[in-house]
Formats: structure tokens, sequence, C-alpha cells
């Protein structure tokens, strides 16, 4: 039997979740999650994680604020989309067959640590 709660997690994050068989687990499912798709709760909390590490800011420099997640005010949300896709083409054109290890970004070999390494600013070539 299928039915939607609505959960809040560790962050703050409002998500629909669909309730699931075990083998199943819950997967990120609304409107708002629109290039990380086909994730788990945790994959996706993980995921945030590597953001926040990757270019060395907190949850506000994407988001307008903890209780409003889903709203899309904010530009820098949209370019973080943006380069989310991006890094997903790469990926998927030069390195199709890799499998991301437990704790890896699931994006793949290329993430936002490749050109930002811990700063908003992507680092340019010596």
């Amino acid at each position: 039997m299928r039915s939607s709660v609505v959960l809040i997690l560790g962050l703050g994050l409002s998500t629909v979740l669909t309730a699931q068989t075990p083998e199943k687990p819950n997967m990120v499912d609304t409107p708002t999650v629109k290039v990380l798709t086909g994730l788990t709760v945790p994959q996706f909390e993980q995921e945030m994680q590597h953001f926040v590490q990757a270019i060395g800011v907190g949850c506000g420099a994407c988001h307008v604020g903890r209780g409003n997640f889903a709203s899309d005010d904010n530009p820098r949300k949209l370019k973080a989309r943006q380069m989310i896709e991006m890094t997903k083409a790469l990926n998927k054109q030069f390195f199709g067959s890799y499998v991301a290890a437990d704790g890896e970004s699931i994006l793949g070999r290329v993430t936002c640590y490749t050109c930002h390494q811990g700063d908003v600013k992507p680092k340019t070539a010596p």
C-alpha cells in the first residue's frame, strides 16, 4: 500500500516522501527537486552535504531560508542546478560506467569539488 507522508528531515528540509516496502527505501518525491531525482532520502541528504563541503558554504548560500528550501527565489540555486546538470553530463559522457563507492558523491567522478575545492569561486588552471 502506498501513501504519502510529510517528513521534516534533520536539516529542516520539508519533503514529500512515498512510503514503500523495505526493499524500496523512501525516495525523495517532490516537484521542487528538479535535478537530483531518483535518490533515497539519505542519498539526497548526503549529496547536499557534499555540496556544502565542495563549495565551502552553508545551506543559505543557495536556499532562501531554513523554512523554505523549495523556493527558487535565490538565483544561486538556479545556477547550482545548471552546474549539477553540467556535472551529470560530463560524468555520463566520460565516466558512464563509474559506480560511486559508499560515502562518495552519486554524481560521479567529476563533482563540485573537482573545480571548487572548498571555495565558492571555481579554481582556475595554473
